[in-house]
């Protein structure tokens, strides 16, 4: 039940209210979620730092359709942080299967996320306002997929 870092603080606040009392008064808990920064020198010119936040599923509008928003935090030339979203649309995993046969698992998944990053980070120099423009579909899983060499 407690798996993930949410649940952990929902079961964390369920303890604390149901034992405060037999505890002699509210517990104080404080828990730090270090993340690991990564880098990569751009083609651009530009250093980026960037972690994984988070993934969710959602519909897009415009046409996008239902699929998985993965959440990057970034930082281009040790400027401010902010949050940069690659949506997977659930045609890209359509058009791979229609082609290999076979789905993309999660990690397969995160890889299209994180290859279509990195070609932002390389083509793009104002990255902060692309934030929900950066989407992985059927027009170029394949070719993102493709330095991996997947079977």
């Amino acid at each position: 039940m407690c798996g993930s870092m949410s649940q952990l603080m929902t079961c964390r606040r369920l303890f604390d209210a149901r034992h405060s009392s037999r505890l002699g008064g509210p517990l104080v808990t404080e828990v730090t979620v270090s993340r690991r920064y990564k880098s990569y020198a751009a083609d651009t010119g530009i250093f980026y730092r960037y972690f994984f936040e988070s993934r969710r599923s959602i519909v897009r509008p415009a046409g996008l359709g239902p699929g998985s928003d993965y959440i990057f935090v970034v930082t281009a030339d040790q400027g401010p942080p902010f949050a940069l979203r690659v949506f997977v649309s659930q045609r890209a995993m359509a058009a791979w299967h229609a082609v290999r046969s076979r789905q993309l698992d999660p990690s397969e998944q995160y890889a299209a996320a994180k290859m279509r990053l990195f070609h932002a980070f390389d083509e793009l120099e104002n990255l902060r306002e692309e934030s929900l423009s950066l989407v992985v579909d059927e027009t170029n899983v394949e070719e993102l997929l493709e330095a991996l060499d997947l079977t």
